[in-house]
């Protein structure tokens, strides 16, 4: 009894730790969420901020090699000023963007004369395009805390079951989708066409704005669509074996 009882709380600290752990991405995807929100705030706000001229005195693209491949970012540097002081600054866009490395610095070559948008309370803080709203620290942040939430739920019923501990209801909730979705999967395997609707189904979620939450239909969607595939071939394999059998 004692060396199960120590077996457990064995299991309990392991799981405490991996929780850990996954509080800690979640809280990292906390952070990133309000840091895009403040972020999103400021943009809205520098539509209204003065304009001044300035003068494009970097640009150039930078590339970064890794296992993952080589990715491009615009280096951006202009010059401006206000009240008789010239500043400087790289920001084009407050919060992020996603464009094009190559079509950015084509748009803002060296000698440039450009806009440039800045705040009245810190005149230090500039844009050259004000008001353009990025989600793109929030869609990071989300992504982070949804799965770090879905991963952590997961190992946390694993580890539970593992050392037999009693059943809780957040365990319930998570065993009863669980076992939802491989019924699921079994069925279709026995019905490719019902398989093949769960697959557009989980498709056309994943292209809806649902806060995060489409990218978990997307995974379905892709489980499911797997699926399909074995289960297309297995019907193809019992079909060739059939006719060899009727020959």
């Amino acid at each position: 009894m004692n060396n199960l009882s120590g077996t457990q709380r064995e299991h309990r600290t392991q799981r405490h730790a991996l929780l850990a752990i996954w509080a800690f991405i979640a809280f990292v995807g906390l952070l990133l969420i309000g840091y895009g929100q403040l972020k999103l705030q400021q943009s809205r706000a520098s539509v209204d901020w003065p304009t001044t001229t300035g003068r494009i005195v970097r640009s150039r693209v930078e590339s970064s090699t890794s296992d993952d491949g080589t990715t491009y970012s615009a280096d951006i540097k202009y010059v401006y000023t206000v009240d008789g002081t010239e500043h400087s600054s790289d920001v084009v866009v407050i919060g992020g963007h996603e464009y094009d490395a190559h079509d950015v610095v084509r748009r803002y070559p060296v000698g440039n004369s450009v806009s440039v948008s800045y705040s009245p309370d810190d005149v230090t803080d500039a844009v050259l395009k004000p008001g353009v709203e990025s989600y793109l620290f929030q869609t990071w942040g989300i992504s982070a805390f949804a799965g770090s939430l879905f991963m952590a739920l997961i190992f946390n019923t694993i580890l539970r079951v593992a050392a037999k501990e009693e059943r809780s209801l957040l365990d319930k909730l998570v065993i009863i989708p669980c076992k939802g979705l491989w019924w699921s999967l079994v069925f279709g395997t026995r019905h490719p066409f019902i398989l093949a609707a769960l697959v557009a189904a989980a498709v056309y979620l994943s292209t809806l704005d649902l806060g995060g939450v489409e990218y978990v239909f997307a995974t379905v969607a892709a489980v499911y669509l797997l699926v399909l595939a074995f289960a297309i071939y297995f019907k193809f394999l019992g079909w060739i074996s059939s006719l060899s059998g009727n020959s």
